[in-house]
């Protein structure tokens, strides 16, 4: 019988600090802390000492800092976009980006590409920490992160509509959520929704796109006929696509939105 190699240090998926959140529609905070690269072979750090501003071109000299990076939009490379220009109503990635040489201070960047980032010269290395998304004007949605380690809500400010906004569908009917949700990977997600009830006590019920339950995951009553009611549902999601979950309605003008989402950063 073969003998099995014993692993002395094993590499270990994750992530201290390193939260995200909304400064201003043209700028980003990222917090200290430290995380695995995307591969789980060593470590990213952005140290306390790293002050960066989002007035000013590439990566500033360490100071005495803040415990955050900065990062705008209007900026190229480290603490900005990676490549080209930023978009409107777009989806971007936020990394946090590192030198396996240890020359060259942990730094942060944003990019179109959801899974790899274009690096600038002198990072070999990155890890994803959330996505953000950007308006009609290419300014970014006010959004607020929470959770730690591996697993972060993302909730935006203003929930982001599905293409259902007047569904009737009294059979199962698929949503399509991608205007706002990232990333393929089902996830659980936080719905905003509002119906009108044709009689008192009928329901809203959601479920994920692919699931056979014929009672539902998450349902809403209405308890007063022709009265508008709004109320959030939790329900886990497929694919942010054509078929995220499915909704069935005894009533009219139903509007389902995205409120919120669990974003598994090692998936």
């Amino acid at each position: 019988m073969a003998l099995s190699t014993p692993i002395a240090v094993a590499g270990f998926n994750y992530i201290n600090g390193l939260k995200l959140s909304y400064t201003s529609t043209t700028t980003l905070t990222v917090t200290a802390g430290s995380c695995r690269n995307s591969t789980n072979v060593t470590d990213i750090s952005v140290g306390l000492a790293l002050n960066v501003s989002a007035t000013q071109t590439g990566v500033l000299p360490v100071t005495a800092g803040t415990g955050s990076v900065v990062i705008s939009s209007a900026r190229a490379g480290a603490t900005g976009l990676d490549t080209g220009t930023i978009a409107n109503s777009t989806f971007y990635a936020v990394y946090v980006i590192g030198d396996s040489t240890q020359i060259k201070a942990g730094s942060a960047l944003i990019s179109a590409n959801l899974t790899t980032p274009v690096l600038p010269a002198g990072y070999d290395m990155f890890f994803r920490i959330g996505f953000v998304k950007t308006n009609g004007s290419a300014q970014f949605l006010i959004f607020r992160q929470d959770g730690i380690g591996l697993d972060r809500w993302m909730w935006y400010d203003a929930p982001i509509a599905t293409d259902v906004t007047a569904g009737s569908s009294s059979t199962y009917a698929a949503v399509d959520a991608s205007a706002g949700l990232p990333a393929a990977t089902p996830t659980m997600v936080n719905w905003y929704c509002a119906f009108t009830p044709t009689a008192g006590d009928d329901t809203l019920i959601l479920v994920p796109g692919t699931s056979t339950a014929t009672l539902g995951y998450a349902t809403m009553s209405g308890s007063v006929a022709a009265v508008l009611k709004t109320g959030n549902l939790i329900c886990p999601t497929d694919s942010p696509s054509a078929d995220a979950i499915d909704y069935k309605v005894i009533g009219t003008a139903v509007a389902i939105s995205v409120a919120a989402y669990l974003d598994q950063l090692s998936v």
